[in-house]
């Protein structure tokens, strides 16, 4: 879990994508509880946030190709996984709708809006990390290097 103390800035997003998202639930966990980060700092945040869902989706497309035969179960659960790296593309674009409105004019409400996004954004993925860790305990074989 991030920390950090009343008054610090945002830290460095972190390289593991499960740690990101923990970061980004805190981030945004924050913004709801009103903390005044500089708007630069948020953009360079959100920016770095959407690049790293982008990135994960990215590496995962290979364990995803449905040109390699798999069972019933297993197709179903790579069917979800694929649909949901299909929203998070609409989700990142949605956050930065919402970045973009505080941005237009920051003010607490705005911020707070943006911050629950952000937090049933990492819920989302929270979930689908789930799925994720299931569908690679079950992937057939032969499939490239494991994803994480």
């Amino acid at each position: 879990m991030v920390t950090t103390r009343r008054g610090e800035g945002i830290p460095t997003i972190p390289e593991d994508f499960d740690e990101t998202v923990d970061w980004f639930e805190h981030l945004s966990s924050r913004l709801v509880l009103l903390a005044d980060f500089p708007l630069a700092d948020l953009e360079r945040a959100v920016l770095a946030f959407e690049a790293r869902v982008g990135r994960h989706v990215r590496e995962f497309a290979s364990w995803l190709d449905t040109t390699n035969p798999a069972p019933g179960r297993v197709a179903e659960a790579r069917a979800l996984l694929r649909a949901d790296h299909a929203w998070f593309g609409t989700s990142t674009e949605q956050l930065g709708w919402f970045f973009r409105i505080v941005a237009s004019e920051d003010h607490g409400g705005h911020r707070q809006a943006l911050g629950q996004y952000g937090r049933v954004f990492t819920e989302s993925l929270r979930r689908h990390r789930v799925d994720e860790r299931a569908y690679l305990e079950a992937a057939p074989p032969g499939l490239p290097a494991r994803p994480t």
